[in-house]
């Protein structure tokens, strides 16, 4: 009776602590969230220069939501045809990531969210992105009317317009500092947007005279309320706050 009880202790020490072990091993996969700030240098050289930070936070292994606010106005290096141009522009993103075999650096059984993300050589994802930008901005243009016929020739025109779209992106992170605080993201996509304009101080019964031409290619004027594709890239640099 003795020898019986002795082999059920036994066995129920080794159960408890391989269920310690297991339990041990899923916490260890992801413990805690990953927080970052980012900035996006290219936007700094687009036809409408975008200044801002975006926000991220991996709540959990694959899962990750971010999201990027900007002031957008018109280059100052740029001979654009607008007079004036002033708004912003708001980016939501939610990212899927796709996990990566890895080592510890040091065989000591602790294998920890940071030693994994320092072993990582990189992190692709794939995601789903929505964005709204809302402008003001002043142009001239041909303005028309069919009845009583007339035409206004270099009319300078006030406008809101807002574009909204979105995409699928794929990108990948790589770290660029020893201790994972500094990464690298970039990201390429394909998704639609659609323009829609309202002028402030048209007189009532005119409308804009657009001239296609370019066989079809010609990219749309600022104020040409027209849906289209767009292909969006950045290369961010992150920083780790969690």
């Amino acid at each position: 009776m003795k020898k019986y009880f002795l082999l059920l202790l036994v066995l129920s020490f080794f159960k408890l602590n391989a269920q310690q072990i297991k339990g041990k091993s899923t916490q260890q996969r992801f413990t805690a969230t990953e927080k970052y700030f980012s900035f996006n240098p290219l936007a700094l050289a687009e036809l409408q220069v975008a200044i801002g930070a975006g926000f991220g936070n991996r709540f959990s292994e694959r899962s990750e939501y971010f999201t990027e606010l900007s002031y957008i106005a018109k280059h100052p290096f740029y001979d654009m045809p607008e007079k004036s141009l002033h708004g912003f522009r708001f980016l939501a993103q939610y990212r899927y990531h796709f996990l990566q075999r890895w080592r510890p650096l040091i065989n000591l059984g602790n294998f920890t969210k940071a030693s994994r993300e320092r072993n990582a050589r990189h992190n692709p994802f794939i995601g789903v992105e929505f964005r709204l930008k809302p402008f003001n901005f002043t142009d001239k243009r041909t303005f028309f009317k069919s009845s009583p016929p007339d035409t206004l020739n270099s009319f300078l025109y006030k406008a809101n317009a807002v574009s909204i779209g979105g995409a699928i992106l794929f990108g990948e992170t790589y770290n660029i500092s020893s201790n994972g605080k500094w990464k690298l993201e970039v990201t390429a996509g394909i998704g639609g947007k659609v323009k829609i304009i309202k002028y402030k101080n048209l007189p009532v019964g005119y409308t804009p005279l657009f001239i296609r031409g370019g066989f079809g290619l010609k990219p749309p004027a600022i104020d040409d309320a027209v849906g289209m594709p767009y292909f969006p890239f950045s290369i961010r640099l992150k920083y780790m706050i969690d």
